[in-house]
């Protein structure tokens, strides 16, 4: 095959990968069949569970710290880098910091969906001994998406550190580490307004980032300031439309929590099912995804309700695409109703 030919059939590709990537866009009907038949494995298992039987499914899988696979988090313990004890970070997939930061480790992972090994970058809220840390890996790895899904406190306990300036506060904050230096400048804020009616509170902040070595980054900043602890938000379109906002980054999306596994680790799942629909791939049964995102993100998803609450803004999705048939709408009309009953 010539070089002009595949260059040709690889621009095709992307074009249809770049018209694809807005999830939240109208389908034609030729992607309604084709998207039918992807989500029917993941769609039929779901509706057979049912909330009571997903929530069984989730009481199997088990979390567990296997800290012979986490030995560079055990080393980083007595330096005060971890904000929790008890919430290990992997090695073999681990962030790792470069010249001329001082030291590599950051409690943070790569976690791949289908289509890209480095979708997102999990990680621990900030530390006030890591907020250097944390912004030299964003401009380390040119991150231009980060989702914060906590408060910095929350029933009256510190979750995150104040890592970034706002409008109200300091319109400049510096970070130190070791004779190294990040500024963070604000830019703009502003409350994030979704496409479709949505009670989430989302503030959408633009920053600034300065480094070593004159590198420099602009980043958007979505804060979600209602998502509650160890619970779900209304499982409406909001966090695929964030989601849909920074899909188009090459650069990994950072997304934080306080630990980095629970509110982090829905989004995330929630992600890895829209690549596969978006690739065109058929979308894995929701146990062997959320296995798969464990794997490179250590005991992702928390709680029965944060896995509820992935099948549930899935299914409303499919649902207002018009993916389901009638008679699997009725089924999914009768899960809603038990997933209220569960969550509320």
């Amino acid at each position: 095959m010539s070089s002009k030919i595949k260059k040709r059939k690889s621009t095709v590709r992307e074009k249809e990968r770049s018209q694809k990537t807005s999830g939240m866009d109208e389908t034609t009907g030729a992607d309604r069949k084709r998207d039918r038949k992807l989500i029917v494995k993941f769609v039929s298992k779901a509706l057979e569970k049912g909330p009571t039987g997903l929530r069984s499914e989730f009481a199997t899988m088990k979390r567990f710290n296997d800290f012979t696979k986490m030995k560079a988090f055990k080393e980083a313990q007595e330096f005060g880098k971890n904000r929790y004890k008890d919430v290990g970070c992997l090695d073999n997939n681990r962030v790792k910091l470069g010249s001329p930061w001082p030291h590599e480790y950051i409690h943070a992972n790569y976690v791949a969906v289908p289509s890209n090994s480095k979708r997102f970058i999990c990680t621990q809220a900030p530390l006030e001994k890591t907020c250097a840390d944390f912004w030299f890996m964003c401009l380390q790895d040119h991150v231009e998406n980060i989702f914060m899904l906590c408060n910095y406190t929350e029933k009256g306990a510190k979750k995150c550190f104040e890592y970034f300036p706002t409008e109200e506060k300091q319109d400049t904050l510096t970070f130190k580490e070791k004779g190294q230096k990040i500024s963070v400048k604000f830019d703009s804020s502003n409350p994030i307004k979704f496409r479709e009616d949505s009670a989430a509170k989302v503030t959408k902040t633009v920053l600034k980032v300065e480094g070593p070595d004159g590198a420099s980054l602009k980043t958007n900043h979505y804060h979600w300031i209602d998502w509650p602890d160890r619970g779900v938000p209304t499982a409406d379109a909001a966090i695929l439309d964030l989601l849909d906002k920074a899909r188009s980054s090459k650069s990994p999306i950072v997304v934080h929590c306080s630990a980095g596994i629970g509110r982090t680790g829905s989004v995330v799942m929630i992600e890895y099912v829209m690549d596969q629909l978006l690739s065109g791939q058929t979308i894995d049964e929701s146990d062997k995804i959320l296995q798969k995102i464990r794997e490179q993100r250590n005991n992702s998803v928390q709680t029965d309700h944060q896995y509820l609450f992935v099948h549930q803004v899935m299914l409303n999705y499919f649902k207002n695409k018009n993916l389901l048939d009638s008679a699997t709408a009725g089924f999914h009309t009768t899960f809603t109703k038990e997933y209220d009953t569960c969550v509320l």
